[in-house]
């Protein structure tokens, strides 16, 4: 069977640390080089990323290096697919690697399934950093007390082929661009969600195939996992603000539920008996939830540290995640258009 060309595009923006790493896994993959097309699009990266591309490209004459100033994340994705030559556009990240097979599967999938118009595979997540905090922040990534129900991330949610709300990176038919539109430019994070959100509303579906796999590479510093943590609960809210529906699902609402509950029962129980007796309640209910999913995961991981660490880090995501819920759902800047 002729295998249609395949545009990968890669949003990029000083990656210096991870580029080459992420560019001989998309060398190596099992999918003929000549039917496949790679466009970085990058911010005009300051740390040597662009200089690693440039090398990497003398040898592997498909890569082709995109400027994308501003580096935002939805304009290098227009910008590639409007460069794109392919049939097939599959977005990549970075912070990923992926198994050889990566790309001829996602195709594969499109060709399985005539009916699906984004293919996406399982995410799993190993720490940047060898670190317990590291380790710990990578696992609550993949378990469904810190990630919520999202299939792509959590292993019991990818044990066959199933239609989800959304997958990881993508593998989009070219004509589905057309059909729906391109990336909202206004969204710095949230595009792909709000992406999938349209396709859906318009017919379109989106495949999860478990066979499909590549390893992401998560924050393992604090800061940039509150950063990161704190943003990841803001943006599907204000991005439901800015384009005037809602992009989210329930797995969004409830680490906000949670913190605005105890904020409230808090708050009242100076006054109320009632308000105190709930409040403790839901905290007890919570801390109870959370030791013992910590120490499945210790257990699991044969790692006893984790029962210590796993519990700051479940806590700590869901109660920022929570707080940047609220903001999104609140921030002046987030108008509707």
């Amino acid at each position: 069977m002729d295998l249609p060309l395949v545009t990968v595009i890669v949003p990029c923006w000083n990656e210096a640390r991870f580029v080459a790493a992420f560019l001989e896994s998309v060398a190596a993959q099992t999918y003929p080089a000549d039917r496949v097309e790679i466009l970085l699009v990058d911010g005009m990266s300051e740390d040597g990323t662009r200089a690693l591309v440039r090398d990497h490209a003398i040898s592997h004459p498909n890569l082709r290096l995109i400027d994308n100033p501003g580096h935002s994340k939805p304009a290098a994705l227009n910008r590639g697919i409007a460069e794109a030559a392919g049939d097939v556009i599959v977005r990549l990240d970075v912070h990923a690697e992926y198994e050889p097979d990566y790309l001829l599967k996602c195709v594969r999938g499109l060709l399985d399934y005539p009916e699906a118009d984004n293919v996406g595979g399982v995410r799993t997540s190993l720490p940047r950093d060898d670190t317990l905090l590291g380790r710990a922040i990578a696992i609550s990534t993949t378990e469904a007390f810190g990630a919520g129900n999202a299939a792509y991330r959590v292993s019991s949610g990818a044990d066959r082929a199933r239609w989800v709300d959304t997958v990881f990176g993508g593998c989009y038919r070219r004509e589905v661009f057309d059909r729906v539109g391109l990336f909202d430019e206004q969204l710095t994070r949230a595009q792909d969600r709000e992406f999938n959100h349209r396709l859906r509303a318009g017919g379109g579906k989106i495949l999860l195939l478990p066979d499909i796999t590549c390893t992401y590479y998560a924050r393992s510093s604090w800061r940039e996992f509150a950063s990161w943590t704190f943003e990841a609960g803001y943006w599907p809210f204000r991005a439901s603000r800015a384009v005037g529906r809602w992009i989210g699902s329930w797995r969004n609402v409830v680490p906000v539920t949670f913190v605005l509950t105890v904020a409230v029962g808090a708050a009242a129980s100076p006054w109320s008996r009632t308000a105190r007796r709930l409040t403790a309640g839901v905290l007890g209910a919570y801390g109870a939830a959370t030791i013992y999913s910590s120490a499945r995961v210790a257990w699991r991981r044969q790692d006893p540290a984790l029962a210590v660490a796993m519990p700051v880090v479940f806590a700590s995501t869901h109660v920022i995640y929570g707080i940047g819920s609220a903001w999104g759902a609140l921030d002046p800047a987030a108008r509707r258009r």
